[in-house]
């Protein structure tokens, strides 16, 4: 996946939002022809706040509340055999990006993609999929 920096247009300029960083990356690159594409957002980018709160408080507290309920593996259906899957964080992480994306009826959103709005609505989801499947409270973040 190709790295992404956001900014916004004024006055029919492009202004990076993290400039420095743009700077910082392009120094690593060889010399050489690239491009740039620009895509217009849905709104702002999703905050690290929120992608510190999803991993370092969601995730451990489905994960911990899982393992305490004495599920240290899960089980996959694939065509006519089933495969047992050790419980990890990442399948956690995984099983909660399904299971929100019920919600909706919609594909899973890849996180990276997602907008500020898009990502507090993601994390509600999973707060509330944790209270009502696995009946554990998500700390509040801080």
């Amino acid at each position: 996946m190709n790295p992404q920096f956001h900014g916004r247009i004024e006055s029919s300029k492009f202004k990076l939002n993290r400039g420095q960083v743009f700077l910082a990356y392009c120094k690593g690159l060889k010399d050489g022809n690239y491009y740039l594409e620009l895509h217009k957002t849905k709104g702002p980018p999703k905050t690290c706040e929120q992608l510190g709160y999803y991993y370092a408080v969601i995730i451990p507290t489905a994960y911990k509340q899982m393992i305490e309920d004495g599920n240290d593996s899960i089980i996959v259906k694939i065509g006519n055999d089933f495969i047992e899957v050790p419980l990890t964080e990442d399948t956690v992480d995984r099983l909660l990006k399904e299971q929100c994306a019920k919600f909706d009826g919609k594909k899973v959103t890849n996180k990276a993609d997602m907008t500020k709005e898009q990502a507090s609505a993601f994390i509600d989801k999973c707060i509330r999929w944790c209270a009502e499947k696995l009946h554990c409270v998500i700390p509040e973040p801080t």
